[in-house]
C-alpha cells in the first residue's frame, strides 16, 4: 500500500504544521541582525569581521601593527594640512585615551602594517577602523582626502590596495574635530548651549579584515525584514518576506560561516540575483522610465553656521564631500547634489585639489552642484535686493567654475518661503524648487507635494516636496515606501524624490545607504508592491518626467503666494542684533553702490572687489540659522562682528566717493557747507541730526534731487510739547496731535483728516488688562515664551494667553521741546533686571499735506530676561478690514485679521519688513520700523515684537542693550505710497554718511540724480542702482565681457502695490547708447526704445503688478 497517490498528494498526515503565530515570527527577526543584542553571537554580525587586531610594532610585523602618534593643534586653531603635517612632532598615542577639550584640533600620525595572511587571501576589502566618538577626516601621505569619519556611525576606510604590501609600514594622517556631527550640545541635547569642556575618547584604531558577504547578508535581512514588518497585512508579499527571513534565520548556522551564502540565495527568492550591482536598475522597468515611482538622489544637507561656528563648517565640507567622492568610484549608479556657492569657495579656497576631484566627478555626471544661491538662505528677512543677489553671486560662480547655471532653487530646511520667490527664480533662469520644510508645519497638513507656486506677479516655479517629508533619509524601506504612498497629488503625478543622506552636520549618504537602495528594487522587481526606486536618475531627469507627464505643469495644482512655514515663527525676532545690522549692512551697500556707481563716471574707481567681499558676507550670514537667530553663541561672535565691518567699511569706502565727485578734502565741513544726499527716488524731507554739532536740522529733497535745509527758526508748522495735567502730555505739529498719560497713547488726533485712529476701550473688559489705565497705543506687553520645543526657534499661540502689560514709567517727562522736534521720554522698569528708556517724538513740518508726518518711538532697552517676549502694540479705530497687508520683498502680502479657519490662527505671528498696514477704505495706519520682522495684526489691534529671551541653543542671546525705532503713521486712504515711501525714509537716513562737500558739490550732486524714474501712480520704484558684473573696469571674474568698451548702469525697478504701471525712465547728463532689459543675471532679453533729449535720454518703461524689473543703461 503506497503513502501517497498518483499526484504525490500523500495520504496520511503523520507530521502536521501548526500556523504560525505571525507576531512572534515577525518579532524574532530583529535578533538576527542586532549587533549588541543578546544573541548577537548567534547571528549573522557574528561574521561581520573575519579577524580585527590593534597591536603595536613588534619584533613580527608579517602579525601586523598600528602606531599611532598625535599632535594637539595649540589654542582652537583649525590649520590645514600643509601647515601641520610637516612641521608637527607627533607624540605617542593609544586607545583609551580621551582627547579635548571642545572645539580643539588634534592630528594623528597613523603607521600601519597589514598581516601578512590577509594579503595573501586576497580578499575584496581591508578596513582601517577609527572611532573617537567625535569628527574626522583621514588624509594620505601627500595630503590627499581620503575619507571621513563620524563617531560611532562613520568609522571604516577602506584601505587602498597599494597599500596592501606584506611587511611594509605605511603612514596615513587623521584630523580629529572635537565635536560631534552636531556640535557639542550638553546633556545629550543636540540644541542645548555647547558644553565647553567635551571629551572624547578614542574607542577604536583597529585594522579589520571583513566578511563583506555576511555584510551584504546583513542588509539582505534588514530590507527582507522590514518589509514583512511594514507591507500591508493583506499582501501577500508581507507574508513572504516573513516567511523567507524566518527560512534565512534558520538555515544560518553560527558555526559555519558557509551558511551565510545558502542565506544569500534564499534571500534571492525575494530580492533577485542582481542586487549586488547597478545591474538591479537596468532592463527590469516593464514599460519605460515613466515606471519609476521614486528617485533616489543622494544629499548632504550641511547648515553653513549653526550649532557649529562658520569654520567648523568648512571641514565638515571637505569631510562631507570626499566621503562621497569614495562612494562614487564603488556604486556608479550614484548621483549626489550639493548646494550652496558659498560652501564649494570654500573647498576651492582650502582644499583645491579636491575641489578639482569635484569638478572632474561633475563632468563624469555624478557630483552635481544645485541651487544657484550664494547659501541656503533664509527668505522671510533679507531684503528685495539680498534675494537677487544670492541668486546672482551664487548662479556666477556655479558658471564660472562648471560651466553652467542651475535651473533648480534647493532650500529644504528654510523657515518658510517669501511670495515673491518664484518670480525671483524665474529671472535668475532657475523655474524648478525643491524643500521640504513645511512637512513640519504644527498646525495644518500642507496639502501639496508636486505644484506649481505662483509669485505676486504671475511667475511660477515646479515645486516638489519629497513625499517622505525629509532631506536626510536613511535610504530605508519606510523612506521608499512613503516616498509614494505620502504623495499628495497622484491624481496628476505619480513619482516622488527620495533625498537620502546624512545632513543638516553634513556626513552625506553612506555605502549601507546604497546597498539598501538596491535592495529595495530588488525587492519591486521581483514580488512587486513596493515602489519602483531607481537611482541614477538625476534631479533634472525627475523633474523632466514630471513636466512630461502633467502637460508641461499644466494639470498641476496651483498655489498663490507666501509658502507660510506654521512653525519657528521665533525666528523673525530672536538675535536682535543680527536683523539689526543686516537691515543696515542692506541699506549702506544700496547707498555705496549707488554713490559709487555714479562716481564711477567722473573717474572714482569703483571697489568691485571689496563690494563683492561685502556682498559675500552679508550673503553669508543670511543663512538660514544664522540670520533667524537660531545657532549658538559662536556663530554671533563671527556673523555680528562680519556685519559690523560691512557696515563700517561701507561707511568708508562711501566717504571716498563722496569725496571724490565733490572735490572735499575729507575734513568734516561746517553744516552750512555742506548738502545730503539722497539716494532714494523721490522728494523726501525729514528732521535729522548733524554732525559734529549733532544739532537738529530740516532737510528737504526736491524732485530733481536739489536738497535744502532749514534751521529752526524757519519751520512752518513747529512742533510743540505740552503737559496738560501731571502725567500727561500734548505733542502737536498742527497735522497729528499726540495725547500721552503715563508714557500711553491715549490719543492720536490727525487734525487734517479730523480722525482719532486710538482705540481706549479694547481690553477694558478685564481679559487683557487689570486697568483701563494701561489701555491705549504704545502699550508695551511681556509675554511668556515657553514653547513645546526648539526655544530659539519658536513661540507658541499659548503664549498669547499668558502676559503681563508693563505698567507706569517710573519717570516721565519733556525730553525735546521743539520747534523742529517735541519729545517725551518715559523710563519703565520691566522687571529687577531690566530697564528701557522711551523716546516718543514728533517733527516739525513745513508742509501738512507734503510732508510725512507721523509718531516716532525710540527705544533704548537694557534686556536681561529669562523665556519672556517683549511686544508693543497699538489698539486702532480700525475695524471692518479682513485683512492687513505686510510688506515684503518687492511687494505686499496679506493675511487676514481673524482666526476663522486653523490656516488663520496658524498666522498669529507674521513677518514683515520696513511697515504693516491696517486700513480701511477711508482710512489706515501703517507701523513702520528700522529692524523689526514680527508683527501681528487682528482684529483693531497692531502688534509689533521686540524682543525675545530664548536660552537654547545660545543661552545669552538677546541679552544686553538695544536700540531701535519705530513709528506709527496715521493716513488718508487704504494704504498707498506714502506708506512705502516712509519705510524706505524710516530707513535710508539721509545722515552724516550721506553728507557732500567742496569745491564741485553743485556739479555732484547733479551727477548722483542724473536718473529718475516718473511714474503717474508713483507705484513704481527705482530700488537699486549698480554697475553692471561684466563692465570691463569693474569686473573680476573670468567671464565673458558684455558690451565692451562701454560702462553700463544696472537699475532695479519694481512696482509696488499691484496694479500694472507705465512710467519713464529720465536719463540726463549722460550719454546714452542703449537701453535693455536684462534678468537678475544680467543677461539681455530686450532692448528697450529710448528717446533722446537735449541732455540725455528718456525710455518708457511698463511692469506688471509687484513685477520686479532689471534695465542695463550702456553709456557711449
Amino acid at each position: 500500500m503506497t503513502s501517497q497517490n498518483d499526484s504525490g498528494y500523500a495520504i496520511y498526515n503523520n507530521t502536521p504544521n501548526f500556523h504560525p503565530v505571525n507576531s512572534i515570527y515577525e518579532n524574532r527577526l530583529r535578533q538576527f541582525i542586532d549587533k549588541h543584542g543578546q544573541y548577537k553571537d548567534f547571528n549573522v554580525p557574528k561574521f561581520y569581521d573575519q579577524e580585527r587586531i590593534w597591536n603595536t610594532a613588534g619584533d613580527d610585523t608579517s602579525a601586523g601593527f598600528v602606531n599611532l602618534g598625535v599632535y594637539a593643534v595649540p589654542h582652537l586653531d583649525r590649520p590645514l594640512f600643509r601647515d601641520v603635517v610637516p612641521h608637527a612632532e607627533f607624540t605617542p598615542a593609544s586607545k583609551g585615551q580621551s582627547f579635548g577639550p571642545s572645539w580643539k584640533t588634534f592630528w594623528f600620525q597613523v603607521a600601519i602594517c597589514i598581516p601578512s595572511k590577509w594579503i595573501e587571501a586576497q580578499p575584496e576589502e581591508i578596513h582601517f577602523e577609527w572611532d573617537c566618538g567625535n569628527e574626522g577626516l583621514a588624509y594620505s601621505e601627500d595630503g590627499t582626502t581620503l575619507k571621513a569619519f563620524t563617531g560611532g556611525e562613520r568609522i571604516e576606510l577602506a584601505l587602498p590596495k597599494h597599500l596592501w604590501v606584506k611587511e611594509q609600514t605605511h603612514t596615513f594622517y587623521i584630523e580629529v574635530a572635537c565635536n560631534g556631527m552636531f556640535g557639542n550640545g550638553r546633556n545629550g541635547s543636540d540644541i542645548a548651549p555647547p558644553d565647553e569642556n567635551r571629551w572624547f575618547r578614542l574607542a577604536t584604531a583597529d585594522l579589520v579584515l571583513p566578511n563583506l558577504e555576511a555584510r551584504r547578508l546583513g542588509v539582505d535581512f534588514w530590507i527582507l525584514s522590514d518589509a514583512a514588518r511594514e507591507l500591508p497585512s493583506d499582501s501577500w508579499q508581507k507574508h513572504k518576506a516573513r516567511t523567507v527571513c524566518n527560512q534565512i534565520m534558520n538555515a544560518f548556522n553560527p558555526e559555519d560561516v558557509a551558511s551565510v551564502a545558502t542565506c544569500r540565495e534564499i534571500a534571492q527568492e525575494m530580492l533577485g540575483k542582481d542586487i549586488n550591482s547597478d545591474a538591479v536598475y537596468h532592463n527590469h522597468l516593464k514599460n519605460s522610465p515613466q515606471a519609476v515611482e521614486v528617485v533616489g538622489i543622494g544629499n548632504c544637507h550641511i547648515d553653513t553656521a549653526w550649532l557649529w561656528p562658520f569654520d567648523e563648517t568648512k571641514r565638515k565640507v571637505v569631510r562631507s564631500w570626499t566621503t562621497q567622492l569614495a562612494i562614487m568610484e564603488k556604486y556608479p549608479e550614484y548621483i549626489f547634489v550639493a548646494s550652496q556657492a558659498q560652501q564649494f569657495k570654500w573647498l576651492k579656497q582650502y582644499h583645491p585639489e579636491t575641489f578639482d576631484r569635484v569638478k572632474q566627478k561633475y563632468r563624469e555626471q555624478q557630483f552635481f552642484p544645485i541651487g544657484g544661491s550664494w547659501v541656503e538662505h533664509d527668505t522671510n528677512i533679507p531684503n528685495g535686493e539680498s534675494l537677487v543677489r544670492q541668486f546672482l553671486v551664487g548662479q556666477r560662480f556655479f558658471l564660472e567654475n562648471f560651466g553652467f547655471q542651475s535651473d533648480c532653487f534647493w532650500l529644504p530646511d528654510t523657515f518658510g518661503y517669501s511670495s515673491q520667490i518664484p518670480q525671483l527664480c524665474r529671472l535668475a533662469n532657475i523655474d524648478k524648487f525643491l524643500t521640504q520644510k513645511l512637512s513640519w508645519n504644527n498646525i495644518n497638513n500642507f496639502p501639496n507635494t508636486t505644484f506649481n507656486w505662483i509669485a505676486l506677479d504671475g511667475s511660477q516655479v515646479l515645486v516638489h516636496m519629497p513625499p517622505a517629508n525629509t532631506y536626510t533619509a536613511d535610504a530605508n524601506f519606510g523612506d521608499v515606501m512613503r516616498s509614494l504612498h505620502n504623495h499628495k497629488n497622484l491624481e496628476n503625478d505619480h513619482q516622488g524624490m527620495l533625498l537620502y543622506g546624512k545632513g543638516d552636520g553634513g556626513g552625506g549618504p553612506s555605502e549601507e545607504m546604497l546597498e539598501k537602495l538596491r535592495r529595495c528594487r530588488g525587492l519591486s522587481n521581483t514580488v512587486g508592491l513596493v515602489p519602483t526606486v531607481q537611482v541614477g536618475a538625476t534631479v533634472d531627469d525627475f523633474f523632466a518626467s514630471v513636466l512630461e507627464r502633467t502637460n508641461n505643469g499644466k494639470d498641476l495644482v496651483g498655489w498663490n503666494g507666501e509658502l507660510y512655514f506654521e512653525f519657528h515663527r521665533g525666528t523673525y525676532t530672536s538675535q536682535a542684533d543680527i536683523k539689526k545690522f543686516m537691515r543696515l549692512g542692506e541699506v549702506k551697500l544700496h547707498d555705496l553702490e549707488y554713490v559709487a556707481s555714479f562716481a564711477s563716471l567722473r573717474g572714482y574707481t569703483y571697489p568691485r572687489k571689496e563690494l563683492e567681499a561685502l556682498w559675500e558676507d552679508l550673503l553669508l550670514c543670511q543663512f538660514h540659522d544664522v540670520l533667524p537667530g537660531s545657532s549658538i553663541e559662536d556663530v554671533y561672535k563671527d556673523a555680528k562682528p562680519m556685519l559690523r565691518n560691512v557696515i563700517d567699511r561701507c561707511d568708508e569706502l562711501l566717504k571716498k566717493a563722496l569725496t571724490h565727485i565733490g572735490g572735499g578734502k575729507g575734513a568734516k565741513p561746517a553744516i552750512e557747507d555742506v548738502t545730503f544726499v539722497n539716494t532714494l527716488p523721490w522728494a523726501r524731507s525729514e528732521v535729522v541730526e548733524s554732525s559734529p554739532e549733532k544739532a537738529l536740522v530740516y532737510v528737504a529733497s526736491d524732485e530733481s534731487g536739489s536738497v535744502s535745509t532749514a534751521q529752526a527758526d524757519s519751520i512752518k508748522y513747529p512742533a510743540t510739547v505740552s503737559r496738560t495735567s501731571g502725567s500727561t502730555f500734548v505733542l502737536d505739529n498742527q497735522r497729528l496731535r499726540a495725547t500721552l498719560s503715563n508714557g500711553i497713547l491715549v490719543s492720536l488726533y490727525d487734525q487734517l483728516n479730523d480722525r482719532e485712529l486710538i482705540d481706549t476701550q479694547t481690553g477694558t473688559e478685564g481679559k487683557d488688562f487689570v486697568s483701563a489705565d494701561l489701555v491705549g497705543g504704545n502699550q508695551f506687553v511681556v509675554f511668556e515664551d515657553t514653547p513645546l520645543s526648539w526655544q530659539a526657534w519658536d513661540t507658541e499661540l499659548f503664549s498669547l494667553m499668558k502676559y503681563k502689560p508693563l505698567a507706569y514709567p517710573t519717570t516721565f517727562e519733556i525730553y525735546d521741546s521743539g520747534p523742529l522736534r517735541s519729545s517725551v521720554k518715559a523710563s519703565y522698569k520691566i522687571s529687577e533686571h531690566s530697564s528701557m528708556d522711551v523716546v516718543i517724538s514728533l517733527d516739525g513740518l513745513q508742509s501738512l499735506e507734503g510732508d510725512l508726518s507721523f509718531l516716532r518711538f525710540h527705544c533704548d532697552v537694557d534686556w536681561h530676561e529669562e523665556c519672556k517676549f517683549l511686544k508693543v502694540q497699538f489698539p486702532t479705530t480700525l475695524r471692518t478690514s479682513l485683512e492687513a497687508s505686510y510688506e515684503t520683498q518687492y511687494g505686499i502680502t496679506h493675511r487676514p485679521t481673524h482666526w476663522n479657519t486653523s490656516w488663520d490662527v496658524a498666522k498669529f505671528e507674521v513677518i514683515n519688513h520696513k511697515f504693516a498696514d491696517l486700513s480701511e477704505f477711508n482710512y489706515g495706519c501703517s507701523v513702520v520700523n528700522n529692524g523689526k520682522y514680527g508683527f501681528s495684526i487682528h482684529g483693531n489691534v497692531m502688534r509689533l515684537s521686540l524682543l525675545r529671551a530664548p536660552k537654547q541653543p545660545d543661552a545669552h542671546a538677546d541679552m544686553g542693550r538695544h536700540v531701535f525705532e519705530y513709528g506709527i503713521y496715521p493716513h488718508r486712504g487704504a494704504l498707498g505710497m506714502d506708506t512705502v515711501k516712509l519705510g524706505y525714509n524710516f530707513n535710508y537716513r539721509m545722515d552724516e554718511t550721506l553728507m557732500l562737500s567742496g569745491p564741485r558739490i553743485t556739479e555732484a550732486a547733479g551727477l548722483l540724480n542724473s536718473i529718475s524714474l516718473e511714474s503717474r501712480d508713483q507705484s513704481l520704484i527705482l530700488s537699486h542702482v549698480k554697475r553692471a558684473e561684466d563692465d570691463a573696469d569693474v569686473t573680476t571674474h573670468d567671464l565673458p565681457l558684455q558690451y565692451e568698451g562701454h560702462k553700463s548702469l544696472i537699475l532695479r525697478v519694481y512696482e509696488a502695490l499691484g496694479g500694472s504701471s507705465r512710467g519713464i525712465l529720465n536719463i540726463s547728463g549722460l550719454n546714452v547708447a542703449k537701453i535693455v532689459k536684462t534678468n537678475l543675471l544680467e543677461e539681455d532679453l530686450e532692448e528697450v526704445t529710448v528717446e533722446s533729449t537735449k541732455d540725455g535720454a528718456t525710455a518708457k518703461i511698463s511692469l506688471r503688478g509687484f513685477e520686479v524689473a532689471t534695465y542695463r543703461v550702456v553709456l557711449k
